[in-house]
């Protein structure tokens, strides 16, 4: 109940309201269909006005079978959160309350987390803050000193096991260089494959390395992937990739985005 009268609710309880899995949830806001608030710690919080939205668009979505930019032409744009809440402002906030909040757990302070992974306590902090600059490879390493895989620290909606995860409703993580993952199945499993997405030139922007093994399916575009001490590797189209994941390693895009098929084994990422 918020202070004006008026109830809210969380995205699990719409979830269970509008029987529609958190991630769908999330897809449709990021595809502009419908804009909840955040708290003060990232989390969004839905008006009864939101989950009336939802449940048309749920309708306009499975019974008539529009698509996005249809569906927001016949309902129009949601209201959107104040300026200072941008969607992009909104991820970094919450991905920076995880980070401090998986850093309260494991019971590490700045200077120990800085020391574990070589980044600076100033930029460790930064990101606790809901700073920008994160990339693939410090918060790989940041996960590893907090004993969490990536989708903790996205805050990932994995936990829906089906065995059809349809492509537009894949729960996503994305960099702020761009680069960004997929995930192609849901609940407990022993592969984790993603379908990733690298713009010209970003990528992982330093080594990193974890338990398991991985295996890389380029679809378009050239991936480079160096692995320390064994060299680098071309990866075009049609060609696939196998390394252990212990592996120091490193990958970026060349003059072209790249699209590819990415899995690690077990979900250790």
């Amino acid at each position: 109940m918020a202070e004006d009268g008026s109830v809210r609710f969380s995205i699990g309880e719409v979830s269970r309201a509008v029987r529609l899995a958190p991630q769908t949830l999330r897809l449709w806001e990021r595809e502009r269909l419908v804009s909840p608030r955040r708290t003060d710690r990232g989390y969004r919080i839905y008006s009864e006005p939101d989950v009336e939205r939802l449940r048309k668009i749920k309708h306009l979505r499975k019974s008539e079978g529009l698509n996005f930019a249809a569906i927001r032409k016949q309902i129009g744009a949601p209201a959107r959160p104040p300026a200072d809440e941008s969607p992009d402002t909104e991820a970094a906030n919450a991905t920076g309350e995880r980070l401090r909040r998986l850093r309260s757990r494991s019971h590490k302070t700045l200077k120990e987390v800085s020391e574990a992974t070589g980044l600076s306590i100033s930029f460790i902090s930064a990101l606790e803050r809901g700073g920008s600059g994160a990339s693939v490879a410090s918060l790989r390493l940041l996960a590893e000193a907090y004993g969490v895989n990536m989708r903790e620290v996205f805050g990932a909606d994995l936990d829906q096991s089906s065995p059809l995860v349809r492509g537009e409703e894949r729960p996503v993580m994305q960099w702020d260089n761009g680069v960004r993952f997929e995930e192609m199945a849901s609940g407990e499993k022993t592969m984790d494959p993603s379908y990733i997405k690298v713009p010209p030139g970003a990528g992982s922007e330093g080594f990193y390395s974890h338990n398991g093994e991985e295996f890389i399916y380029v679809i378009s575009g050239t991936l480079f992937v160096e692995l320390k001490e064994q060299g680098s590797f071309t990866v075009a189209p049609g060609d696939t990739l196998y390394f252990p994941s212990t592996t120091p390693h490193r990958w970026w895009a060349g003059e072209d985005p790249v699209e590819a098929v990415y899995v690690n084994t077990p979900p250790t990422f």
